[in-house]
């Protein structure tokens, strides 16, 4: 049975969460990083979920409007500390809809096992800073091995896939962002995505400028070089000068 109080958030509809598809999103609470600009706190502790979605319900709505919807994002949290992601991710699939999945990369075995299955249809890595920095920024400790590992298969073994990193510049500098670029050398798809400032789970973040083009600039004009499809996400329209990169 699907343990229906780590199931902290349904969005019915999202035309945002899986480039290029219309998607249900999944919000699974519990994560094993605290990184200071999160701005899903309330998923961080599963063990102080505040609301809960029956995935029975959630099933039989996308069985209705498998028609309308592509596919579904789990995401967190870190969806792959759930013990039953894997039969979600079946129930999914045998309604023929498409999956994508949002993780942090430290559960490497749980992806791998995913990955040979073939349950996943797109991946969505977060790349939190390079690796000698990422105790720091995350607030935790991580198994370097098991993120290095997470890489490799997602770029061996995924049918679709981006690696992310959330930018602000009290946190990355430019140095940080060509230590990144050339651990994922040779993968086809980097996205760098805005901080969002207001409810970060440090509250610090609250009191910062947001993230306006010109701070991350120069960072754009070096990852553009390294990668076949570089996205800027998130950031402000109003330029003053011309794009380097594809914005979404």
């Amino acid at each position: 049975m699907i343990l229906v109080r780590f199931l902290q958030g349904w969005t019915k509809v999202s035309l945002l969460d899986y480039p290029g598809y219309i998607c249900s999103v999944v919000f699974i609470a519990g994560c094993n990083l605290r990184c200071p600009y999160c701005h899903n706190r309330e998923l961080l502790n599963k063990d102080m979920c505040r609301y809960r979605f029956d995935w029975e319900e959630i099933l039989q709505w996308l069985l209705r409007n498998r028609q309308m919807i592509d596919g579904v994002c789990f995401t967190g949290g870190e969806p792959t500390l759930y013990e039953h992601l894997e039969s979600m991710i079946y129930d999914v699939k045998e309604l023929n809809l498409k999956v994508k999945l949002d993780t942090n990369g430290t559960e490497s075995y749980v992806l791998k096992r995913l990955l040979q299955l073939q349950l996943l249809d797109y991946v969505a890595m977060d790349i939190k800073a390079p690796l000698n920095r990422y105790a720091q920024i995350c607030r935790a400790h991580v198994n370097l091995d098991s993120i290095r590992e997470s890489v490799e298969l997602i770029k061996l073994y995924a049918p679709n896939y981006e690696f992310r990193t959330t930018f602000h510049p009290s946190l990355l500098s430019i140095r940080d962002f060509y230590q990144i670029c050339e651990w994922l050398k040779g993968v086809s798809t980097y996205v760098i995505q805005s901080c969002r400032i207001g409810n970060n789970l440090d509250p610090l973040f609250n009191g910062l400028p947001p993230v306006d083009y010109e701070d991350v600039k120069s960072i754009a004009d070096l990852c553009k070089n390294y990668f076949p499809r570089f996205v800027l996400r998130g950031f402000t329209a109003s330029l003053k000068k011309p794009l380097t990169a594809f914005v979404e």
